[in-house]
């Protein structure tokens, strides 16, 4: 329900109504009653007019785009309504929403038993969660003696999701076990690659019933797993607040999630497994998955992270080696050209994985040291290495139908949980 209030905004009135009163009683002044009776007829009619306006104000909201990536439209329609018979001659609709340029609010007049719409647009340039609304009627009486307040929705949160883009040039390692798509070797472990069902056995884990074979053939039916398909993907992307330089979209933050995306686009699209770790404030591990509604939770986590870790990137690769299978690739994504994680990255290559280096040029973000250098040290170590500098240009891929509707139908699904993580924000 909405929240309505009427305040007072210039006490002075009663004020000097009351100071009035008691002069004209003991003076016992015709003309100073009468200009108490005055005085005190205009504070009422204002606070009843205002009253009525704050009872029958109401205002809506439509978001017509549910879901945006960085650089697309977002656009909403608004409605206000005056049920009463008293006209708004002032009325502001102010917006809560933290879009950054977005300003939906508007300042009108609005006649008795009458409604107005409007509808705003902005670009949403920068990625992350925002939040939508509440809105705030503030009307008033003509005299502006009081203000009526009226407060309506709860905010509502709306992800922009970074840029799904590419960098030419830049390829995927490829992993060291033989193989384009699945291990001919089955393996009694769940993985993400089925490759047939047989009749079930004793010992079988209920996990891996497959149900709608059952139902067919009116037995229990359970699924074979291949080993992990080679070139399988983990990108550990370097959060350490300590490392990233430059502000905005000239930050090596952002360029690092833009590659990020680009791997992970490039993965998903060749039917690759593929995983997320990232060391902010927050410790995201994502385990690796195929398919659009995989690429779109990545996204999402994407679209948050911010380089405010502490964690540093020696450690975060140490620790996801442990849990890593032979065969897989690592792509470590940081502007860090300080050796100490070297030695960790070498131990991926001993664990027969296939690490790959991204390195952000610190010099050309405006910080000290070029990465070339560091870069030309992996490769002599036996890793492959890219160094991206500021100004490399992503481009901007297109969306399939499919693509856009499963996008569409994920953004539907998280918006209650999103909403209600910004409200308790």
């Amino acid at each position: 329900m909405p929240e309505r209030a009427v305040i007072l905004q210039k006490p002075l009135v009663l004020v000097l109504a009351g100071i009035l009163l008691v002069v004209a009683l003991v003076a016992s002044s015709t003309v100073l009653f009468y200009m108490f009776y005055a005085l005190f007829a205009l504070a009422l009619v204002s606070y009843i007019w205002t009253r009525q306006l704050v009872d029958n104000l109401s205002v809506e909201r439509h978001l017509l785009t549910k879901w945006c990536v960085a650089g697309d439209v977002i656009h909403e329609q608004f409605k206000i309504t005056n049920t009463s018979r008293l006209p708004a001659l002032w009325l502001e609709v102010r917006d809560g929403s933290n879009l950054p340029d977005y300003n939906a609010g508007i300042v009108e007049n609005l006649g008795g038993r009458r409604s107005k719409s409007w509808s705003a647009r902005v670009v949403c340039r920068r990625r992350g969660l925002y939040r939508l609304g509440p809105l705030e009627i503030i009307t008033g009486d003509p005299f502006g003696i009081f203000a009526g307040i009226v407060r309506v929705g709860h905010a509502a949160s709306f992800v922009v999701y970074p840029p799904i883009v590419d960098l030419p040039g830049i390829e995927l390692p490829s992993g060291r076990v033989q193989g384009s798509s699945r291990s001919s070797a089955r393996t009694y472990q769940m993985t993400t690659d089925a490759a047939t069902v047989r009749p079930y056995a004793p010992g079988d884990s209920l996990k891996r019933v497959h149900w709608l074979h059952t139902a067919r053939r009116g037995e229990l039916q359970v699924r074979e797993f291949d080993l992990e398909p080679a070139g399988n993907v983990w990108i550990i992307l370097d959060l350490h607040r300590d490392v990233h330089l430059g502000e905005g979209d000239d930050s090596t933050e952002e360029y690092a999630v833009k590659l990020a995306t680009a791997f992970i686009n490039k993965a998903i699209r060749e039917n690759k497994s593929v995983g997320l770790i990232a060391y902010g404030s927050e410790r995201h591990v994502i385990p690796q998955d195929k398919g659009t509604t995989h690429f779109w939770r990545l996204l999402e986590v994407l679209a948050t992270v911010t380089a405010d870790g502490t964690v540093p990137l020696a450690q975060v690769i140490q620790d996801t080696a442990v849990g890593l299978s032979r065969g897989m690739s690592v792509v470590i994504i940081t502007p860090s050209i300080d050796r100490s994680w070297l030695d960790q990255a070498v131990g991926l290559l001993n664990k027969n994985l296939t690490p790959a280096a991204v390195l952000l040029d610190p010099e050309s973000f405006g910080g000290q040291g070029k990465a070339e250098t560091l870069a030309m040290e992996l490769l002599r170590l036996g890793l492959v290495a890219r160094v991206v500098e500021r100004g490399a240009h992503f481009s901007t891929l297109a969306l399939t139908k499919r693509e856009v509707e499963e996008k569409r139908r994920g953004a539907e699904r998280g918006a209650v949980i999103l909403g209600r993580l910004v409200r308790g924000m």
